[in-house]
This record gives C-alpha cells, structure tokens and sequence, in this order.
C-alpha cells in the first residue's frame, strides 16, 4: 500500500488524518512543520504529500514550490489542505504542481477518493511513460529512450574518464526469415533474440531495439575486452537458440555485431557510426561474428588477415583516380587492402544501386513502404562497406525514418540520400567506364 505523508501545524488534524488514513489502508508519515516535512520527503519512501497551506515560519506554498523544484521529488503528488477557500491561494497552489486541493474540515469519503484518483492517475502516467520508452514488441529501450540513455552514460564516462563501449549488432538475413515463415515467426525471433540480450548484459547496461532487427548496447565501465567476451557470448547464445516455427521446425539465426570504444569527445551519434561500420565488416566478413571498429578485427579465429592499409597509402595507390563521396582507404580497407577486388565491387555497386533513388521514389509514392525500408536498409550496408559514409548516413537516416514512420519525411530524405548516390555514381562513371555501362 502506498504511504502518505501528512503535514499540518495542528496535532488534531494530523491525529484525525491519521486515524482515517490508517484504518483505509495507507502507510502514514507525519510532520508538523514545512522544514520536518521535507526532511521526511529526503530521508523516507514517500508516495504523497497531503499538505496544510497555512503553517508558521515556512508555509505550505513554500513547502509546496521546494518539493516541485527537485529533480528527485517533483513527481511525488500533493493535495493541499487548508481551512480557507481562498481562490488565489488555491490557483496559487495548483500553477506549484500540486494534484488537488481539499478543504477542512474535510469529508472523509470525499477526500479518500480523491486521494484514490490521484494516484490512479499517477499510475496512468507511469504506465504510459513506461510505454513511451519502452519497444512495443520486445519490452526493451526504444531508440529514443536508448539514445536518452546512452547520451547520460557517456557523459558520466568522459567527466570521470572511464571506458565506455558502445556496440552494434543485426540479426543475419532476417528478411529472408519473415518472408520464408512469416511476420509472426519474424516477430518470435525478435522477442528470443531481446531475451537473449537481457540475460547476457548487466543491469547496469543498456541496450535497446533501434530498428527493425537492428540492436544497440551502450555497455558503461567496460574494457574492449570485457566487450568482446560478454557479445561473443551473445553471439554463441543467438546461434546455438531455437525457435519453433508454425511446422514445428525449430529455426536458429545468427548475428553481426560492432563494437566502438569511447575516446575523449565522442559523441552519441558518431560512436552509433563507428559501431555500425564496424557491425557491417562482420557483414562483410562473412557475418556471425564480432568485429571491433577501426581494426575491425573478427573475434572468430582469424590470425592471418592482411595489414590495413593507410589512408596516404590508399591515396599513393589511386593518385590517378578521385571517387567523390568514397574515403578510398576505407573502402580498400574492407578489402584487405585488395585494389582490384575493390574495384569489382564498385561496378557490382553501380550495377544494383544507380538506379536506387528512383526505386524508393516509386515505392514511396505506392505506399509500399516494405520496398521502400529493404532499398534504404540494403543501401546503407552497401554504402559502408565500398567507404561512401556521407551516403551511408543518408541511407542510415532515411532507415531510421522509416522505422520510425515519419512518412512526412521520406521524400526530404530521398532527394538528401539522391544527391550523395549520384555523387558517388558519378565517380564510378568516370573512372571505371570501360567496366560500366554509362547510360
């Protein structure tokens, strides 16, 4: 049962609100004065306040706007109590925040329904707070209360210096899983994959569903290789996992993830970039499996890989030819610093993605959103891989969008994503026409 503090100059009062408080139920907390009455409110479990507006040396008003000033109490209801029916001072105390106000002598049937509405209401308001933050499948962060919490977790990680990891993972081919079994099956591995998720991590990390089958961790005073074991876990956990389709087959999936680390000024947003280029070298690399940003160096038993190369060394090798909108050393980079192979790639980009601007203009102007989400998600993947990341983040923003189904947006976010891709398209034209077909 909740507990309710009542504050009131006057021992009768207090006696008579506590008897009828008591015999309804509640826990009851007494102060006689404002300042014991916020000593209470500091140093005990307090669930509401029921407080007198007249009282010596510190009134209830006084009381009232200290008490809604804190970030710590500002929640806690409050129903003022006063003898008088004073209209100023009852407008007063309602523009203060307080819930209701009763006058005394009060009706005790009266005054205990409102004190049940009251917290009815703040029920409400948990519930729907709670709804707000929460992904409405998996019961984890949504992305804006992941991203309002990772944002808190990094700033205390830079003002005391501590490690901070921030990662990225993406369940494999999953959109071949809705469409072999079915979006319900699709949303069964979803919910698996958040359970998985919960129990790996601690407590004290966040993680959250930023996208369809896209997940984030923000894992606070964590070393990289605390990191790589705890999502290596994860990893081994999801593959080894079984999920019953509608025939009884039990159905497995894997996941890619990247992992950053959190270094001086870093912001949200440009960790979130990192940790993805990275989770898309998994991708690369074969996916189901762990690749941390920069080295980008698979936890799978890899010893052998190639050196990357440098970016002045990529700028040595292609001196001759410019890619506007592609970081050369990037792209080599995901190559294993393979020039030709990189090449290869960027005709088989130009081949399937040239044309993508205008694939997601139809498919928007259908309302066949399901094209619309596959074209941008498929982009952004692509786009990391072959370097271009002011398109990857156009690819990236334009997916956000979608998911969250902001429709007002998508055709601004087309014509941002279309002048980086034609950037891009433009490059590969120039330098690689022989190998292209140039409209």
């Amino acid at each position: 049962m909740y507990s309710i503090l009542i504050v009131d100059d006057a021992k009768d009062s207090l006696l008579l609100l506590d008897h009828d408080l008591t015999l309804a139920g509640y826990t009851v907390l007494s102060a006689d004065s404002g300042a014991t009455a916020l000593q209470r409110i500091e140093n005990e479990d307090v669930d509401m306040v029921l407080l007198d507006i007249y009282m010596p040396l510190m009134s209830g008003l006084e009381v009232l706007q200290v008490i809604k000033s804190s970030s710590k109490t500002e929640n806690i209801p409050v129903i003022m109590l006063s003898a008088s029916d004073h209209e100023d001072k009852i407008v007063a105390a309602l523009e203060l925040g307080a819930a209701d106000y009763v006058t005394k002598p009060y009706i005790r049937n009266v005054l205990l329904a409102r004190i049940n509405t009251t917290f009815k209401l703040v029920e409400k308001t948990a519930s729907l707070e709670q709804m707000a933050q929460k992904d409405f499948l998996t019961g984890i962060n949504n992305r804006r209360n992941f991203y309002s919490l990772a944002k808190k977790a990094i700033s205390i990680g830079q003002r005391h210096q501590e490690s901070l990891i921030i990662a990225m993972c993406d369940i494999d081919f999953f959109k071949k899983v809705n469409d072999k079994h079915g979006h319900d099956f699709g949303d069964k591995v979803l919910l698996n994959v958040s359970e998985i998720l919960a129990n790996v991590f601690r407590d004290s990390d966040i993680i959250g569903r930023i996208g369809g089958e896209e997940f984030a961790m923000c894992l606070p005073q964590t070393t990289m290789d605390e990191a790589l074991i705890a999502c290596e876990r994860l990893r081994v956990n999801i593959e080894h996992s079984k999920v019953v389709a509608a025939d009884n087959d039990e159905i497995s999936v894997t996941m890619s993830i990247g992992l950053t680390q959190l270094q001086h000024e870093n912001t949200l947003g440009e960790l979130l970039t990192q940790a993805d280029q990275a989770l898309y070298q998994s991708k690369d690399n074969g996916r189901n499996q762990v690749s941390v940003y920069d080295k980008c160096s698979a936890v799978e038993n890899d010893p052998n890989n190639s050196p990357l190369i440098t970016e002045q060394q990529a700028v040595d090798d292609s001196t001759t030819k410019d890619y506007p909108g592609i970081n050369l050393s990037t792209g080599i980079n995901n190559v294993l610093g393979d020039e030709n192979l990189f090449e290869q790639i960027l005709v088989m980009f130009y081949q399937d993605h040239a044309q993508d601007e205008k694939k997601l203009v139809h498919a928007v102007a259908r309302d066949d959103i399901s094209t619309a989400k596959h074209l941008a998600h498929t982009l952004k993947g692509v786009a990391s891989s072959i370097g271009a990341m002011e398109l990857f983040q156009k690819a990236k923003i334009l997916d956000e969008s979608i998911n969250e189904q902001e429709n007002e947006r998508y055709n601004e976010l087309i014509s941002l994503l279309g002048e980086k891709l034609s950037q891009v398209i433009s490059g590969i034209e120039k330098n690689l026409a022989e190998k292209v077909d140039c409209p």
